[in-house]
């Protein structure tokens, strides 16, 4: 409320005793320094500031007011000092299992593949239609429609467009005449310059935005000018822009981004960014043929993947009439991999058989008993051992070629050089893995390796128990 004139000796009074009943008169020190700032007025509040302190004592409350110095100035620290205080103490909740059991599950965005909070990128090469299955993401979020099957619900959007606004202004018009409707004025475009690597960027666009907002951010590169994905301390600053945003705004973040030169590698620059995602979508292209996968999920099946193409629309002309054409995305099942028909080449099945041997002796798994993988040093020398070819460079390509292979149709999935099993068994063959390790460490046979055991980095270390 603003007023319109000076608020009378009345509403100043009331005023007075709504911030007093904030301020407990539980100590000689803060009754000390209401005294100091309500004597700011003279005499005007001592019959407010005696009323407030009856609890510590009336005597000693006059004798404090007599003596006060004023200072306009102490209250305000005063109550800047318990606020800080108070969120000091809430901070930290310790909760039985039965507490930690009844709290809410997290929600979800999109069913199984972004949650409702968190931080989220959609990777693959350049020419994959990252673009273009983000805006159906977007679109399906405003609307909570299905998105390839997955439930949504709905979210105001905002999508940072930072790859010029022609394409996005051609995809909406696009959308709009393959789905014969309005595009959902619930998204919204941003085209102007942003970094999540300057502050007040970050916090300009959150002030901005309603809570609970999903932003695409298309793309990472155009996001963070001058930084080098490859610098830990670059990426560091990457993610501490989005982390930021995203508690501000209490929403997804998603970035749209590039994967590496090895497709098999995954996500481009430093693995920190993987380890710091609740939720990754890796996208490729096999000629007309796209599919999109889950590679990282919370509490999700990761290794699920779907297949699209894209379809073309005219959305125009230009000035010498020729006509102009944008896309939308459309689903295709026989585009997506099906693992349980297709048969794994001689080489993927050593890739395969191999990966299985490795992950047996040298498998990491962590302190909450979970397989988290097997490392590609440890993995390779089991491939070259078992292999028929006759020379290191030929084994080299072929360990290569077979794990790129069986990571790009879902077989397996890879975070930092780590190896497991994908798919819509994987967590119930990791979970095997992890047994057979923990089994085999509690015997004393042969010890899964935990992540910093120097023998699950090299594959040429002896066994260390965890």
């Amino acid at each position: 409320m603003f007023f319109e004139s000076a608020p009378s000796q009345d509403e100043k009074q009331i005023i007075m005793r709504e911030v007093l009943a904030l301020i407990p008169p539980d100590s000689t020190e803060t009754v000390r320094i209401v005294a100091q700032s309500l004597k700011t007025d003279g005499q005007t509040y001592e019959p407010i500031f005696l009323e407030w302190s009856k609890p510590y004592g009336r005597l000693k409350a006059r004798k404090l007011w007599s003596l006060a110095k004023p200072d306009p100035d102490v209250l305000h620290d005063l109550l800047e000092m318990r606020g800080e205080a108070a969120k000091r103490r809430e901070r930290f909740k310790f909760r039985t299992a039965a507490e930690l059991q009844a709290l809410p599950s997290q929600p979800s965005r999109i069913d199984g593949v972004f949650p409702a909070e968190g931080f989220a990128v959609v990777f693959g090469a350049s020419g994959s239609a990252k673009s273009f299955l983000c805006t159906a993401a977007a679109a399906a979020i405003a609307t909570g429609e299905h998105f390839f099957g997955h439930r949504s619900r709905p979210a105001p959007v905002l999508y940072i467009a930072l790859e010029g606004e022609g394409g996005y202004r051609n995809r909406t018009r696009a959308w709009e005449r393959h789905n014969n409707r309005p595009f959902p004025t619930d998204v919204r475009f941003s085209i102007e310059a942003f970094s999540l690597i300057d502050p007040q960027d970050v916090d300009d666009l959150a002030s901005l935005c309603p809570p609970g907002v999903v932003i695409f951010i298309d793309t990472l590169n155009r996001a963070a000018p001058g930084a080098d994905e490859n610098s830990s301390k670059d990426m560091g600053a990457i993610i501490a822009g989005a982390k930021r945003l995203q508690r501000l705004t209490a929403g997804l973040i998603v970035l749209v981004a590039h994967s590496g030169k090895d497709a098999a590698k995954g996500l481009r620059g430093h693995s920190s960014l993987f380890a710091a995602l609740d939720a990754a979508i890796y996208v490729e292209r096999n000629g007309d043929a796209r599919m999109w996968r889950i590679d990282k999920a919370k509490d999700g099946e990761d290794g699920k993947a779907h297949g699209f193409r894209l379809h073309s629309i005219v959305v125009g002309t230009d000035e010498d009439g020729i006509d102009l054409t944008s896309c939308v995305v459309v689903s295709d099942d026989a585009a997506a991999p099906r693992r349980d028909f297709k048969e794994l080449t001689p080489n993927q099945h050593l890739g395969m058989s191999s990966f299985r041997e490795a992950a047996g002796e040298h498998g990491v798994v962590d302190d909450s008993g979970t397989f988290v993988g097997v490392h590609v040093e440890a993995w390779r020398p089991k491939f070259y051992r078992n292999s028929t070819s006759d020379n290191d460079d030929t084994k080299r390509k072929n360990f290569n070629r077979a794990r790129s292979d069986l990571v790009r149709d879902g077989y397996l999935t890879v975070e930092s050089d780590l190896y497991r099993v994908g798919g819509a068994q994987g967590a119930v063959q990791n979970a095997v893995i992890a047994a057979v390790l923990i089994a085999e460490r509690d015997t004393g046979t042969t010890a899964g390796h935990s992540r910093d055991s120097p023998g699950a980095l090299s594959g040429t270390g002896r066994d260390t128990t965890l």
